[in-house]
């Protein structure tokens, strides 16, 4: 009820400021709308599907009208059509209306106008002092001196490690409170709740579910969650190819439900919520879920994969085939999906953002697409570590733990040489001076040498990545590579350090 009186309030808005403009088209329209919203929301008239389905094309018909106006043409819309069939109410209805205007002695939406006119214009007499337009391009120019304080103040603190003054000290520990002051009031302008974006996808899932034929509850959790704006615009397409696939390969025809034993009403949700320095948002379904084996062989008759390769791959890497350019195992080309381009684009854009995606699923019980995303891309915490003479950055969001690698805790298990963390889990061990190929690192195995694993992935997935040294943490600012180098796997981007020393940061999920 309360989502119905807003949007009854935004056709009133809308209604009274076209009129004032000069839009009579328009104006007339939202009015049509207006009252039919109203004889809703006091349960004068019940909401059906079919009157759903008439809102939301009336509100089509609105958009229409105001691109017209915007392209300066006459109207495209046959607006009288459309007021028609909003002011058309069933015999049965239209008694109910009577009857419960008979027994109030006053119209409730004669009297609720100008009080909801009213309500309007006190909230935005407390609002407007609150909140500024600023063009984003300030923000941008404003976070960028504010990244070049930082790498300033790691060149101040070099110096003061070097020569030891005790009053630079002081100075540097003030500095660094107020720059950290600086530095979180600049970053939450650019943070945006992930609502921006999710409030697009209910009317595309509920179309979309329409004309396949389909019915489910479709979800959303953790509207108030905040990413940066950056990150939000661009995550805004993986999902909605997510949640295409979740309605149109995922949940099954109302009949094939019923047979399997399940609600004929699917479910599809997309949720959101906060992990250390990451945000997580899930799509899922409670649908058909994916077949390994299916996947398996179409891979191999793409030529993805070979069949010795097909055996030893695990059940998250089974499922990210799917990810692979031009995979698809639909049998027939829709205008929603089985060209084999949604996946492929899904996973480049989150690595593009430094986030990682993972995909669960289970036959007949549905699938799960979880997209880990950095809050930020320009400044974050970074453990910086020594690879022979080459130094390097992990953000923090992806380091679990580290431990000290003692030669005689490790042990090799086939292929693999393991150890175990401090909770006596087994812990496989992958050399980043052999996966980088860094010159002039130790090439001693890595029983001999006394090292330091770095812990990154997720349950099943962990492993502890060998370096050899720790540096410590730094707030580091992140710079894009040049084009050219732009999409090497692994490979997040590049920092500068205080003194000038260009350092590379890692993705570990990407790099593994």
């Amino acid at each position: 009820m309360e989502a119905l009186s807003d949007v009854f309030r935004a056709a009133h808005t809308l209604k009274g400021i076209a009129a004032t403009m000069g839009y009579k088209d328009l104006a007339t329209l939202a009015h049509a709308l207006e009252d039919r919203l109203d004889a809703l929301r006091h349960k004068q008239e019940s909401l059906t599907t079919d009157t759903a389905n008439l809102l939301f094309q009336a509100v089509d018909a609105l958009k229409a009208l105001l691109a017209d106006i915007l392209a300066e043409r006459p109207p495209q819309t046959d607006v009288h059509q459309w007021i028609t069939q909003l002011r058309e109410i069933s015999p049965q209805e239209e008694g109910e209306k009577t009857a419960m205007q008979r027994s109030s002695p006053t119209t409730p939406s004669a009297q609720e106008h100008p009080s909801q006119e009213k309500k309007t214009s006190t909230a935005t007499h407390v609002d407007m002092p609150q909140t500024i337009r600023v063009n984003t391009a300030h923000l941008d120019a404003l976070l960028n001196v504010v990244a070049e304080l930082i790498i300033s103040r790691s060149h101040l603190w070099r110096i003061q490690e070097t020569h030891n003054l005790p009053d630079l000290k002081e100075a540097l520990e003030k500095h660094d409170r107020l720059l950290s002051n600086l530095r979180d009031a600049v970053l939450q302008t650019r943070m945006v709740p992930v609502a921006h974006i999710f409030n697009r996808f209910s009317r595309m899932v509920r179309d979309l579910l329409r004309q396949r034929g389909k019915e489910a509850d479709f979800s959303i959790e953790g509207y108030d969650i905040e990413l940066d704006r950056t990150i939000l615009e661009r995550v805004s397409d993986p999902l909605m190819h997510l949640l295409r696939n979740a309605a149109d390969h995922g949940i099954e025809p109302p009949d094939e439900r019923e047979r399997k034993g399940k609600p004929r009403r699917g479910k599809i949700w997309v949720r959101a919520w906060r992990e250390r320095e990451s945000v997580v948002i899930e799509v899922g379904d409670d649908g058909r879920g994916m077949d390994k084996a299916k996947i398996l062989k179409r891979a191999i008759e793409q030529g993805i994969i070979s069949p010795d390769e097909a055996e030893e791959l695990s059940d998250h890497q089974i499922f990210m085939l799917i990810c692979e350019p031009g995979f698809s195992t639909a049998e027939n080309v829709t205008q929603v999906s089985g060209r084999g381009v949604g996946m492929d684009v899904v996973r480049r854009e989150i690595e593009a953002l430094h986030g990682t995606l993972t995909i669960e699923s289970v036959p007949d019980q549905g699938t799960r697409f979880r997209l880990r995303l950095p809050l930020t891309l320009a400044i974050i915490q970074a453990l910086l570590v020594m690879i022979g003479a080459e130094m390097y950055a992990i953000p923090l969001s992806q380091v679990e733990r580290t431990l000290e690698l003692l030669p005689d805790h490790i042990t090799d298990v086939q292929q693999w040489k393991v150890t175990t963390d401090e909770e006596g889990k087994a812990l496989p061990l992958v050399s980043l001076a052999e996966l980088l190929e860094v010159p002039e690192a130790p090439t001693a195995p890595l029983d001999e040498h006394q090292r330091y694993a770095i812990v990154v992935g997720e349950e099943r997935r962990r492993v502890g990545l060998v370096v050899d040294r720790l540096l410590g943490q730094e707030e580091i600012v992140i710079r894009p590579l040049p084009a050219i180098l732009g999409h090497i796997p692994g490979i997040a981007g590049a920092s500068i350090l205080g003194e000038g020393r260009v350092i590379l940061i890692l993705d570990p999920s990407n790099l593994l």
